[in-house]
């Protein structure tokens, strides 16, 4: 069951939707990371039809094979992130909007759950940018453990997903820990998929915060009985400015 003041905080995020300018209370802190991005994927269905032959009748006979599709994405900008509530069990309310080249996306209101899971009005969608930065903000994410190097720790993530996401410090500078993050995620459905990720993030450990986090991920959906999407992605994101750092 979740605490109240966090199911408070989901509440007034699935209320909210994307905000306007004069609706956003004045943000507790703000901090702007600068984001690139890029995805290859690759449409494979499998097809059956007639091609011509002397074999078959009327000249035709049966054939299989498989048509490929190939997409590639890149963008690069930048990511703002407004944090406008703080719950007493860690939970946070953000307002997170991304502005890139090709891409952007108007600031929507978040909730962050202490382990990262993140709550938004369904009515919306989270840019791939937003969505793999934000659940590093999680309070929780290193509050109360050993992050002297070598230490290491296991999320399993909210059903219906399945999996686990592991932690470990490879290295630790002053305030500032290099985290090794691996996820083996799968989400069963006709909209589920299976994905792999594998990232490294320096994580100021007094702040809260990423400083630097390079996430590499694949993944594989199977939409139909006869048609499988992989996809390859590749973010990085580095903290170019903290309104708490200037306190």
């Amino acid at each position: 069951m979740l605490h109240r003041s966090i199911a408070v905080t989901a509440a007034l995020v699935l209320g909210s939707g994307a905000l306007a300018a004069a609706d956003a209370p004045k943000p507790l802190r703000t901090l702007v990371y600068s984001v690139q991005y890029s995805s290859q994927s690759r449409n494979t269905e499998q097809t059956s039809g007639f091609s011509g032959s002397d074999s078959g009748p009327s000249g035709t006979s049966m054939g299989h094979g498989a048509v490929e599709r190939n997409s590639n994405v890149s963008d690069d900008g930048t990511l703002t992130i407004d944090v406008v509530g703080a719950s007493a069990d860690a939970g946070l309310v953000v307002d997170a909007a991304y502005a890139g080249k090709t891409t952007a996306q108007p600031a929507i209101r978040v909730a962050i759950f202490p382990d990262g899971r993140l709550s938004i009005d369904p009515r919306h969608q989270l840019s791939p940018e937003a969505a793999r930065v934000l659940p590093l903000l999680a309070r929780g994410l290193v509050a109360g453990r050993d992050v002297s190097p070598g230490s290491a720790w296991k999320t399993d993530v909210a059903p219906p997903a399945k999996g686990s996401i592991a932690y470990r410090v490879s290295a630790l500078e002053g305030q500032q820990a290099t985290l090794v993050i691996d996820s083996d995620i799968k989400v069963p459905g006709p909209q589920g998929y299976d994905e792999q990720g594998h990232g490294t993030a320096k994580y100021a450990t007094d702040l809260l915060c990423p400083l630097t986090y390079d996430l590499e991920a694949h993944s594989r959906h199977q939409p139909s009985a006869d048609q499988y999407v992989t996809s390859n992605s590749h973010l990085t994101a580095t903290l170019v400015s903290d309104s708490f750092a200037k306190k």
